[in-house]
């Protein structure tokens, strides 16, 4: 049952509602009160409040604030106007960058400077008042087995001369020797015969296990000096790593995947050949059949671009070992260039190839000839052989 004072508080609420809707009120006390005529009251204000919209006094907005409208907008503008400016003129950047006219080029260089499995010396020298110290380092901590060939180019009769040796490296220490005396060491079973004219030198790392520190363990170092004048050439060799485990079988797969990849291509900063300083380019093959002692030929593709972005080009063919001067080569005479530098870019058509330019220039105060060795930067990456008896 409901409280009478809950009654008295909704008969008051009524009489309110009542006079809002128009019902007329007595002035009678609330005990008085016809509960009839209340109820029929009750009912009116009920139906005025659902057929009329007077109790509704802050009606829902239906359009939205001005101020809300340009935010909507401002958005796809945003969006259409930066995409379209920004993808073209990024494209053509891209496509175009160092192409030249060798086409993009594909793979991985070999990195430089790091400890690896398999070595190539582009320039050993024995010959006249020329001598070449090389030296080899052995990164590891346990006893390492190093094959080695000499090979260099006799002439269109002999054609690829072949003289391989084997060198046992004692744990962190260099191995030096002098190509021309060669060196034998009855203690630690090391021998390397004597070599003599112009030519390249492969090591390969033979590890006794098969775990991948065993092979990525070897360093090379050259210098090309002459007795007479003084003249010294010092430079890196050109390192692969091996990138799986597994037992060393006298085929260097350069494929990426057992190996490190042959350079597809190589770039050099070069000066101009000139009155005074006559440079010289040694390449030589990276693949190579040294079991069957079958010589390795191929052209090689020149770009040489000047210091106003004009292009040359030029082309030679080589067995075994390439030695040229940059004055039998006319795209890089000064003359023919109009510069004193160039960027020369390099390309095997057959076979890639591994080289070093001997810059020579002239200077100092009494303007005497200076030599100086230039190592390529490495583009791209080929599969290549290199077959060890």
């Amino acid at each position: 049952m409901i409280g009478f004072g809950k009654i008295r508080r909704a008969i008051a609420a009524l009489v309110t509602v009542s006079f809002l809707a128009g019902a007329p009120v007595s002035a009678v006390e609330v005990d008085e009160i016809d509960w009839t005529a209340v109820l029929r009251a009750l009912g009116v204000a009920l139906d005025s409040w659902r057929l009329s919209p007077f109790p509704r006094m802050t009606p829902t907005p239906t359009n939205p604030p001005a101020t809300d409208t340009p935010t909507p907008t401002n958005t796809p503008t945003f969006t259409q106007t930066r995409t379209p400016t920004f993808t073209p003129t990024l494209q053509p950047t891209q496509t175009n960058l160092g192409q030249l006219a060798f086409g993009p080029s594909t793979g991985l260089a070999p990195a430089q400077r790091l400890a690896s499995a398999f070595l190539v010396f582009p320039y050993v020298v024995h010959s006249g008042s020329k001598e070449t110290l090389v030296t080899l380092i052995n990164m590891a901590e346990r006893d390492v087995r190093v094959n080695c060939f000499f090979i260099k180019d006799a002439g269109p009769v002999l054609g690829c001369l072949e003289v391989g040796f084997s060198v046992n490296l004692t744990p962190l220490q260099p191995f030096s020797w002098y190509v021309g005396d060669g060196t034998n060491n009855p203690l630690t079973f090391t021998a390397a015969p004597p070599f003599d004219g112009v030519g390249e030198l492969k090591c390969a790392v033979d590890p006794e296990i098969p775990d991948l520190d065993a092979h990525n363990v070897l360093q090379g170092r050259a210098t090309v000096f002459d007795d007479d004048d003084g003249d010294t050439v010092a430079y890196g060799a050109i390192g692969f790593q091996r990138r799986v485990p597994g037992h060393y079988s006298g085929v260097i797969s350069l494929d990426g995947f057992t190996y490190d990849q042959c350079p597809e291509r190589l770039h050099f900063q070069v000066l101009a050949q000139q009155s005074g300083s006559n440079s010289s380019l040694i390449l030589t093959p990276c693949e190579e059949d040294l079991l069957t002692q079958t010589p390795t030929s191929t052209v090689v593709q020149m770009q040489i671009v000047n210091e106003f972005e004009q292009v040359f080009s030029s082309s030679r063919d080589f067995t075994c070992l390439s030695v040229l001067s940059f004055s039998s080569i006319s795209t890089l005479r000064r003359s023919t260039l109009g510069t004193d530098t160039a960027h020369l870019v390099l390309r095997g058509v057959s076979s890639p190839l591994v080289g070093m330019v001997i810059d020579r220039f002239t200077g100092g105060p009494d303007n005497s000839l200076h030599s100086s060795a230039n190592d390529p930067y490495l583009e791209g990456g080929r599969r290549s052989t290199v077959i060890f008896p």
